[in-house]
């Protein structure tokens, strides 16, 4: 029964993290910041941008930490450090400012992020890991769902510099509850529930960052996840903008914006559960699949809105479960942290380039629709690296052998 605990602890801990507060509602603020300050859409979109770059640089340190001293200790300095910096952006009274605490907060908040979470349910989960991860990465959709409601709320009643005070309060509290009275490292072994009869073939397979570098498979997954959140970032970021500009309104706007975590929050659990029964391939044509056609929506009839956002949700809230199982079977648990923080940090390359660079052509343009459009083909290119590579560890160090069939 404690596991299960535990991972309501990661689960509460996922739904307060940066990518739950800042990351995936940012847009909700782009239109009172942009107005009062009077900047471009393009330099909005560049918070973003810069944030991730941030923590490309941050997730790699992060999985070092976490996996040196542990990630209880990691996720309580960066709760604090993230929680604080949010709620002073409320105070921020110029761009350069506004991106500083922006970019602090995500960076500080790597340290209580995905690689903590992941090696905590790690730690006390194996039969059902797929499951325990969909669980845990579900916070955050659970999350970007409360929040995002939240700081439309705070926004109407009282501006958007009380949002961020207030969501940077409310998350603390959450966090460092679910860390002082539910969360728990794993000293020992296994819970029987949770041991095999017959061990998997990466129960043996401890692999260092280096070797997990050198490996082939680990870069067909890494680049493809980074298609995925390319090809989700953009349209995600500006889907109220794009709304707007077609006449959409308040109504269906909010509609759409939270289909997109009610998307990821059922791409994340059914995507759990295929992954403990089926081929990697399975919940990977499925959802990436799915973002395709949610792209297409957007592209083709915006009264399909709220469906596609459904769909580019879904494919959002999978990925990690993806990326997180995948990391997990192929390369073992010796720096677990690091291997799988290296591909997180990796894979939001895409959150640097899609959003500014679906501003750009929207300001030259004065359309999404070319964006839209070219984004269509890099969900299918994400499930053929995806396809190719290898989530059995038999190949250590060659990367040969690409089957998933039997993955």
């Amino acid at each position: 029964m404690r596991r299960w605990t535990v991972l309501l602890g990661c689960f509460l801990g996922l739904a307060v993290s940066t990518s739950a507060i800042l990351m995936f509602p940012l847009g909700l603020y782009m239109q009172p910041v942009t107005t009062e300050f009077g900047w471009s859409r393009t330099q909005f979109s560049s918070v973003l941008s810069v944030v991730a770059l941030g923590n490309i640089i941050a997730l790699p340190l992060a999985g070092y930490a976490i996996d040196r001293f542990g990630p209880i200790r990691c996720i309580a300095v960066g709760l604090v450090i993230a929680c604080l910096s949010y709620a002073a952006v409320g105070q921020a009274s110029s761009y350069a400012l506004f991106l500083a605490l922006c970019t602090l907060a995500s960076v500080a908040g790597c340290l209580a992020h995905y690689p903590a979470y992941f090696t905590i349910a790690r730690g006390w989960f194996d039969r059902n890991i797929g499951l325990a991860l969909a669980i845990a990465s579900a916070g955050v959709s659970t999350g970007v769902a409360g929040f995002a409601w939240l700081i439309k709320a705070t926004i109407a009643a009282g501006g958007w510099r009380v949002a961020f005070a207030t969501v940077g309060t409310t998350a603390a509290v959450i966090g460092l509850g679910s860390l002082l009275f539910l969360i728990r490292s794993n000293p020992g072994v296994l819970p029987a529930a949770e041991q095999l009869r017959t061990p998997r073939a990466d129960a043996t397979v401890d692999a260092t960052l280096g070797e997990a570098l050198r490996s082939r498979d680990y870069w067909y997954f890494t680049l493809g996840f980074a298609l995925i959140v390319f090809a989700g970032a953009g349209p995600n970021l500006h889907l109220p903008a794009l709304m707007a500009d077609g006449g959409a309104g308040t109504a269906a706007i909010a509609a759409a914006v939270a289909a997109i975590p009610l998307g990821s929050l059922a791409g994340r659990v059914v995507a759990g559960m295929m992954l403990d029964r089926f081929s990697v391939r399975a919940p990977a044509a499925v959802f990436f699949g799915a973002q395709a056609v949610g792209i297409l929506l957007l592209w083709v009839d915006l009264r399909s809105a709220v469906a596609a956002a459904f769909l580019m949700g879904t494919a959002m809230g999978a990925e990690l479960d993806i990326m997180g199982y995948v990391m997990a079977r192929r390369f073992g648990r010796r720096a677990y942290a690091r291997i799988f923080g290296t591909s997180f940090a990796l894979s939001q390359i895409g959150l640097i380039i899609s959003p500014i660079g679906m501003a750009a052509i929207f300001d030259v343009m004065g359309s999404y629709d070319i964006a839209l459009l070219g984004y269509l083909p890099l969900s299918i290119f994400a499930f053929v690296l995806v396809a190719l590579a290898n989530v059995r560890p038999d190949s250590m160090g060659s990367g040969q052998g690409h089957s998933l069939a039997s993955a």
